[in-house]
């Protein structure tokens, strides 16, 4: 009901634009879509995710079907719409009685463009849609996730010629309290080979607060990435949040650096070095916010692919290796060592979830995770990835209950048409 209610309001929104276009002959409706099928094992994870406590080894398949049309009705309108069915095997008693999985069905995208407006400098963006800025470190589609993300919003787009700036802004409506978030982010090409984007985004949450206050949060972020000759590439990012929460303030802050090498032999190596870091709290429960909110982010292939920790409360020095034997596979190796600003706040994983908070006297040290990933592209239509990772427990975890070392094994197909 809630995606029908979405796109009978999305058709009167855009029905004065259909009356006042000028007739053209529509263009005839594209049709495209993705089948990803994943398998993961995950063992010996109960004591880091609190949602798996029953077992300490879990096995699964995870399906994930989009289809989109995209149609031009005039040479200013263009109407998508990508629904999605996504489940999990084995969780229903069988086709018939399904009961576990009615939700599975849903709207993903399903958005009016309004294109060329104002001479060609602006358009408008209305309806469900996917948000994603600079890396995703702080607003991102969360692909990994057999759901993903996307807002129902509405975004303005202006660009010139070196210079692209959007506005947004997003609502969910929730019985409890309603959460709204909008902002700005911008994209200034420098020079050739060097981008800069400012970003500001707000969050206001009703209930999201301390004790379940109200929350208003501002970010205020920057980013600087580009290239220097034809071996080395950076990227850099910061934010800093103010804002209110449940009564007490807000003082947050969080930096990214990385720069690699790419040797231009045979299989191309690049070797990269990258440090991330996120303010946490001393004192969580009272007195000053200092937890770096990091809102809506892509965590997962950016502080480890078993996702035990997100840029909250952290320092994080990363080294990668990267290979690419052909053209069609390629390989990377990533070593990550996660330490806890304060360990009093406790471990922060990919999703937001608080682990282990409150043991001030705990160590800093959080482990140690090694990634490898190869991906594999058949042809245009389909690739395929398999990985490993594998944890082993710090300080931290030792001084906080159970210290258990994690492995995590997957292989996915994507086929995409």
């Amino acid at each position: 009901m809630r995606a029908l209610n979405f796109l009978l309001t999305l058709v009167l929104l855009s029905a004065p634009a259909f009356a006042q276009a000028e007739e053209k002959k529509a263009t005839p409706l594209q049709i495209g879509g993705e089948f990803r099928l994943r398998s993961e094992t995950l063992l010996d994870a109960a004591s880091f995710v609190p949602s798996r406590q029953a077992t300490a080894d879990d096995s699964f398949v995870l399906m994930r079907v989009r289809v989109h049309g995209e149609a031009k009705p005039a040479d200013q309108v263009r109407l998508f719409i990508q629904p999605q069915f996504s489940r999990t095997f084995a969780q229903e008693e069988s086709s018939v009685a399904n009961t576990t999985n009615v939700d599975d069905l849903d709207l993903h995208q399903g958005y009016v463009d309004f294109l060329d407006l104002a001479g060609g400098l602006l358009s408008l963006r209305l309806g469900r849609q996917e948000l994603a800025f600079g890396k995703e470190r702080l607003v991102g589609t969360f692909g990994w996730s057999n759901v993903g993300r996307s807002f129902d919003a509405v975004k303005l787009k202006g660009a010139w010629e070196k210079f692209w700036l959007d506005g947004f802004f997003s609502w969910i409506q929730r019985a409890g309290g309603n959460q709204y978030f909008g902002g700005s982010y911008g994209h200034w090409d420098i020079v050739e080979a060097v981008d800069y984007e400012p970003s500001f985004f707000v969050l206001r949450d009703n209930d999201g607060g301390l004790g379940g206050g109200a929350l208003t949060l501002y970010t205020v972020g920057n980013r600087l990435t580009g290239t220097l000759g034809d071996h080395w590439d950076f990227d850099t990012e910061g934010a800093v949040q103010l804002g209110e929460s449940g009564g007490s303030s807000i003082l947050a802050f969080a930096v990214h650096a990385d720069a690699g090498y790419t040797f231009l032999t045979a299989w191309r190596p690049r070797v990269g070095l990258e440090y991330n870091a996120a303010s946490g709290d001393d004192t969580p429960t009272t007195g000053r916010v200092k937890t770096f909110n990091n809102l809506f982010p892509t965590n997962h292939d950016k502080y480890g692919y078993m996702d035990l920790a997100g840029w909250r409360n952290m320092h994080n020095p990363r080294f990668s290796l990267k290979l690419d034997p052909t053209q069609k596979i390629q390989t990377t190796l990533d070593y990550h060592a996660f330490f806890l600003m304060e360990p009093a706040n406790g471990l922060f994983l990919a999703s937001g979830a608080n682990v282990r908070p409150n043991f001030a006297n705990a160590g800093h040290f959080v482990g140690q995770e090694i990634d490898w990933l190869l991906t594999y592209a058949w042809n245009q239509f389909a690739k395929f990835l398999f990985g490993y990772s594998f944890f082993k427990a710090g300080d931290f975890i030792s001084d906080t209950g159970a210290a258990q070392d994690v492995h995590f094994l997957y292989a996915q197909t994507v086929v995409s048409f």
